[in-house]
């Protein structure tokens, strides 16, 4: 893949990547603190938190980067735990590696596939923060009206704000009610 080719995210990993830089934002400085958490119990943690925890303490070689930047266009195939540690592109911070170490091995020991895969969404939200540029994220689909229609409770019983956001949504709407 061309290091100038665009890269199309899909929605699930774009959501999972705005909430890292949400949280990037809030909690910066604090790295080592949230990694010696995620070091006592790994597999009860999001892909966000891993992800943050291990931000400036592990370094991916371009050909891991290649692979989970691929992974993330196509979210129906993603990259297996086994391919992302054969690539053998990960360096781990000499001073936290033993915690780092800890932290991949139990995702790489654990039998639950469920379990493995948040591992997996944690570098590729770390490949995506480092090729930033690259990236197209599609946050489009994280949002969708319910699906019986908005009422007025919704607003608090703000019958303008209803109708705004109706008429947002469906300017047909406003023309109907009009007639």
């Amino acid at each position: 893949m061309p290091l100038d080719d665009e890269i199309n995210v899909s929605p699930e990993i774009s959501d999972d990547f705005q909430n890292f830089a949400e949280f990037c934002s809030e909690n910066t400085g604090r790295e080592a603190d949230y990694l010696e958490v995620v070091g006592k119990n790994p597999l009860e943690m999001d892909a966000v938190t891993i992800a943050f925890s291990m931000r400036h303490l592990v370094r991916l070689s371009r050909d891991l980067l290649e692979v989970l930047l691929q992974s993330v266009q196509d979210d129906s195939m993603p990259a297996s735990l086994e391919t992302i540690l054969a690539t053998k592109g990960i360096q781990l911070d000499k001073v936290h590696a033993a915690t780092l170490r800890d932290v991949i091995f139990a995702f790489r020991d654990s039998t639950d596939d469920d379990s493995r895969s948040v591992l997996v969404r944690a570098l590729q939200i770390m490949a995506i923060s480092r090729e930033r540029r690259r990236m197209v994220l599609n946050l489009g689909e994280s949002y969708a009206p319910p699906e019986e229609g908005w009422i007025g409770e919704d607003f608090g019983g703000d019958d303008s704000m209803l109708e705004t956001v109706r008429a947002i949504e469906d300017p047909r709407w406003v023309k109907e009610e009009e007639m």
